[in-house]
């Protein structure tokens, strides 16, 4: 095993995640890693055994499986400092002297952690001798990781310091994507970084502002005019476009039996915070509305998608008629199921189909990973945020709705099964059996066997979720109202979700959870 262990010596990691200075980015990203490594090799001399050594690195043939404790993020504030991409005196008076550049407002991601350690640890490699003890020199010069206040201590680590890996790469359950060094990319960073052209700007300044040899001073100022005629030689910001999908590791004796329905038991969980607006978190009745806005955010941001994966994230195909086969779904993931339980929204589930290929996932989460916030008119605007605590609050964790891997027997809906068609009688008894029957043939439409039983009720089995009559009615095409209803399934054997029911299952409607699993759990 090759393991790369980081003290970081605050107890907080300053680094903003690279498309959004007010997230912070964690776990680290490998490639991030990569390049403070590689910044620390430049900035010391280049030594050749080092560059070995990082080229060595990024032509691994697989990424690092990650140790990381949780954080918690911080407030960000907005800072206001001096600048180095202005040139001239500043134009406020008071910092005109002595400081001579503008302040400007900067953003800063920070995060205080669990523990100050995490490993990054390649399971089956081991480093050459020569490799590993260039490496080992390198990571002492390493001091940052991130912003300059993310100050740390690097060291090549042993195999028994690291202990059991939280987050491990796995695109068939990925729920983040992290950037990872790939081979060139040390010469990538080279090109970027200009070394050479810096230092020779700087030695023929130098000689130009020395007047004791008129004669090579203005042969290094005739230099300076012909190689450096559009000014100082530039040098470029990092950017990795290699990315790893990461999942948190799942138990090793993790078995699926309970058949399960045709969407992935692994949802993509994204938390809910509130940026502004008149209410402080939003309830379940707002599922529409946010599905919607949902939606089209998502597609705002996959023009440059694939026809397929668009489609997927759409559930229309080319000509905008609705999708036969399974597509991507939202589930709204509440406070539920406690005595204290209010219904609020903590975060949102996105359910792709099962068996969804390894590239159209990737791709589709290139789009999800794009949306921030989400600007819901009257609602207000909410930030969304990629899970990645250890151990999330347990109405964000997948398992929670989808009682994977060993499934549960008893099921009830915290939003409404929209109907599908309409009974057609009057009778009370009649009229109550039909939809039981329709509710019974969405299960078996979603892959599940016929439920033993099932209950219709006008609320939930839930604490916290509210009545049905509560949540607004999905619309037809000709403008008419369907109903809806709650209800509880019963089946004879365990299943395994997300279970998703009626006409308005890609929307939020008709979302099933567990209640055959202890609902003492807090929010």
């Amino acid at each position: 095993m090759f393991v790369l262990a980081i003290r970081y010596l605050n107890g907080f990691v300053a680094a903003s995640e690279p498309d959004s200075y007010d997230h912070h980015e964690w776990p680290p990203h490998p490639g991030r890693v990569f390049m403070a490594m590689a910044a620390a090799h430049f900035q010391t001399g280049a030594d050749p055994a080092e560059r070995e050594a990082l080229l060595w690195l990024e032509r691994l043939q697989q990424s690092p499986q990650i140790r990381a404790p949780d954080a918690i993020e911080r407030a960000v504030v907005t800072h206001y400092v001096p600048v180095n991409d202005k040139a001239g005196p500043s134009k406020a008076l008071l910092q005109a002297v002595p400081l001579t550049r503008d302040r400007q407002p900067r953003r800063f991601a920070r995060a205080w952690l669990d523990h100050d350690t995490i490993y990054l640890a390649w399971p089956s490699v081991q480093a050459p001798d020569a490799i590993r003890r260039a490496l080992s020199a390198l990571c002492g010069k390493v001091t940052r990781i991130g912003h300059s206040s993310s100050l740390v201590q690097m060291w090549v680590g042993e195999a028994g310091e690291v202990g059991e890996p939280n987050w491990v790469p796995d695109e068939d359950r990925a729920t983040v994507h992290l950037r990872v060094p790939a081979p060139g990319t040390l010469e990538d960073l080279e090109r970027r970084y200009n070394l050479a052209a810096v230092e020779t700007f700087a030695e023929l300044q130098v000689l130009a502002a020395d007047d004791s040899d008129k004669k090579v001073q203005g042969q290094a100022k005739k230099r300076l005019k012909e190689v450096f005629a559009d000014g100082p030689p530039v040098q470029l910001r990092p950017n990795l476009s290699t990315f790893e999908g990461y999942a948190l590791a799942a138990p090793a004796d993790e078995k699926p039996t309970a058949p399960g329905t045709v969407f992935n038991p692994y949802p993509i969980v994204l938390a809910l915070e509130r940026e502004d607006g008149p209410y402080r978190h939003l309830d379940l009745a707002c599922v529409l509305s946010l599905a919607q806005r949902w939606r089209e955010a998502l597609l705002s941001q996959s023009n440059d998608l694939s026809e397929s994966v668009r489609q997927l994230l759409s559930g229309h195909d080319g000509e905008g008629a609705p999708l036969e086969e399974p597509h991507l779904a939202f589930l709204p993931l509440a406070f539920v199921g406690h005595p204290h339980a209010d219904g609020r929204l903590l975060g949102v589930g996105l359910a792709f189909p099962d068996g969804l290929s390894r590239e159209d996932r990737r791709e589709a989460l290139r789009a999800v990973g794009r949306v921030r916030r989400l600007a819901l008119g009257r609602l207000g605007t909410w930030q969304v945020t990629a899970q990645t605590a250890i151990v999330p609050t347990w109405n964000l964790r997948p398992a929670a709705w989808t009682a994977h891997p060993e499934g549960a027997t008893h099921w009830s809906t915290v939003t409404p099964v929209a109907y599908d068609r309409h009974p057609k009688t009057s009778d009370r008894a009649s009229y109550m059996r039909q939809v039981a029957a329709m509710v019974a043939r969405a299960c078996t439409r979603i892959g599940l066997p016929e439920p033993r039983d099932v209950i219709v009720t006008p609320v939930s089995a839930h604490l916290g979720a509210p009545p049905a009559h509560a949540f607004p009615k999905l619309r037809r095409k000709d403008g008419g109202e369907r109903r809806h209803t709650h209800a509880i399934l019963v089946f004879d054997r365990p299943v395994r979700g997300p279970v998703l029911l009626g006409a308005g299952r890609y929307r939020g409607y008709g979302f099933c959870r567990p209640i055959s699993e202890p609902e003492t759990g807090l929010s």
